[in-house]
């Protein structure tokens, strides 16, 4: 149990460093027909989605000038089902006009990250690397997507036609004042527990068996 607080502590820390690393532009709410379902907060650098070129801007484009940093989920909904969570974004993407997101392995990869169901306070977070994107679930890195997939994925959060409207104005900071304060406070509620932390970290060897399935199944029969 000591050596599960240390790393608690070390992880807590370190994803307090890097988010100082990064300017927050905008929190909101993920959410379907008022449902909501994690509380959504976009790190970025030099002033990401502020800076748009004379092109973008006649065009209403929402594109922005630079990589976001890290988009964060916690969940705030008491428990959301594997399939659920599968079944969100593909909702979301499903009304996209540029499918390729959707068709790419990364997003099966995201998708397929979640083993289990997620419970109230789980946190999970897609950060920007030099070479990859790393997604963490409770601290513990879960999968590695190409250099592009956040900053693909984001785009289309924040597409001037978005999919979640209410999610689009709170991570580029344009909600009223008041509602990114409850966002925020909903964001900060709660932590995963050492025992949650413990539990999601267990679909990593889930994940060992189904690679070794996969490369079982693969290989040609003597």
């Amino acid at each position: 149990m000591t050596g599960l607080k240390s790393l608690f502590a070390a992880a807590s820390l370190l994803l307090a460093m890097s988010a100082n690393a990064a300017d927050l532009k905008g929190i909101g709410m993920f959410e379907t027909l008022d449902k909501p379902w994690f509380a959504t907060a976009l790190y970025v650098q030099d002033n990401y989605g502020e800076q748009q070129t004379e092109q973008d801007a006649s065009q209403g484009s929402d594109s922005a000038s630079a990589i976001p940093e890290r988009l964060e989920f916690k969940v705030v909904e008491d428990k959301i089902s594997q399939r659920r969570f599968r079944q969100l974004w593909l909702d979301v993407l499903a009304v996209v006009q540029d499918q390729r997101l959707l068709q790419s392995g990364d997003m099966d990869e995201f998708l397929g990250a979640v083993k289990g169901s997620l419970k109230q306070n789980d946190h999970l977070v897609l950060k920007q690397e030099d070479d990859y994107v790393s997604l963490t679930i409770n601290y513990h890195e879960h999968a590695r997507l190409s250099r592009d997939f956040l900053a693909s994925l984001v785009d289309v959060l924040i597409a001037r036609i978005a999919p979640i409207p209410e999610l689009k104005h709170g991570l580029m900071g344009t909600l009223p004042r008041d509602e990114l304060r409850g966002i925020q406070r909903a964001f900060d509620k709660g932590e995963p527990s050492l025992h949650r932390i413990s539990q999601t970290s267990r679909w990593l060897r889930i994940k060992d068996v189904e690679v070794s399935q996969r490369l079982a199944s693969s290989e040609p029969s003597v």
